[in-house]
């Protein structure tokens, strides 16, 4: 399903114990799941963890391997740094203490800057910056309807909510209370009604997911007409995954990620990320280069 290298960088992490892996292909689930559609073993991986999860953690988080959940800024709270999830979990907990809420979702940002073809300038500029560095250019604005809704006025008012803005969202396991029940793509259940009452929905400063993906802005030849904007990731954030990239041994005491993370990158500057197939776009969004 994946290539090679991002089976490898996944192998590592198991190996590390910070992942864990179940199958919900059709032949491991014995045609529970089939190939007609993937939403079939992603509600059933789900609420599988959902489940697994239930009573041992807080809260159970639900994203797709294309896509970064990433918090807001510090600010005035000094207790976290810029990009840290903990202000956006205590938001959710304080929801359900005061209007009973047992869910949290949040908006997905599309990371446009995957299609754009690097020039040779910027693949030199950039060459010692991680790959989640070199696309630090957003969608502007969301784009109706592939993750909003019109509500009028030419779009001038939309709605993102759910599905219509495929949001994702973290639900509170811990609390026994909560019958267990199916889990949804964007929401606890297509039901809008019912997850009004019961899901709060976070501000794009306290919580959103970055999405590498965009295939309608491709599809409608819309990538050079589109407005972007400049949005990187937080710089300490960055030092971590890159300090974990540095300092991560295997048992033979090599540096697997980082040998991993090596051809990954000689990939990179060629193909981009392994799902997206680049196109030269005009000058305006190249902007200027930024080397760590």
């Amino acid at each position: 399903m994946h290539s090679k290298e991002l089976q490898d960088v996944l192998q590592t992490f198991r190996d590390e114990g910070f992942i864990t892996r179940h199958d919900w292909s059709e032949k491991a689930s014995r045609g529970y799941t089939t190939r007609k559609t993937y939403e079939h073993a992603k509600w059933a991986a789900q609420t599988d963890c959902a489940l697994r999860t239930r009573g041992i953690y807080d809260y159970a988080l639900f994203s797709d391997i294309d896509e970064i959940a990433v918090g807001g800024k510090s600010g005035t709270n000094t207790n976290y740094p810029d990009g840290h999830l903990a202000p956006a979990l205590e938001m959710c907990e304080e929801a359900k203490i005061m209007r009973r809420k047992i869910a949290c979702s949040f908006n997905s940002n599309t990371v446009s800057s995957i299609y754009t073809k690097l020039t040779e300038e910027e693949e030199l500029a950039l060459k010692d910056n991680l790959i989640l560095e070199r696309y630090n250019r957003i969608e502007a604005k969301p784009y109706c309807p592939a993750n909003c809704k019109c509500l009028g006025n030419n779009c001038a008012e939309i709605s993102r909510k759910f599905h219509t803005g495929r949001q994702k969202y973290m639900a509170n396991v811990r609390d026994l209370s909560i019958p267990p029940r199916p889990m949804w793509t964007h929401a606890l259940a297509r039901d809008y009604d019912e997850m009004d009452k019961i899901m709060e929905v976070l501000p794009d400063e306290v919580m959103h997911v970055r999405h590498y993906q965009g295939h309608w802005y491709k599809n409608n030849n819309l990538l050079n007409t589109m407005e972007e904007k400049v949005a990187p990731l937080p710089v300490g954030l960055m030092n971590t995954v890159r300090s974990s990239i540095g300092n991560s041994k295997d048992k033979n005491k090599k540096h697997t990620k980082r040998l991993i993370y090596t051809k990954a990158m000689d990939s990179a500057s060629s193909n981009g990320i392994e799902w997206i197939k680049t196109v030269e776009r005009d000058p305006k969004y190249h902007g200027k280069i930024t080397k760590r």
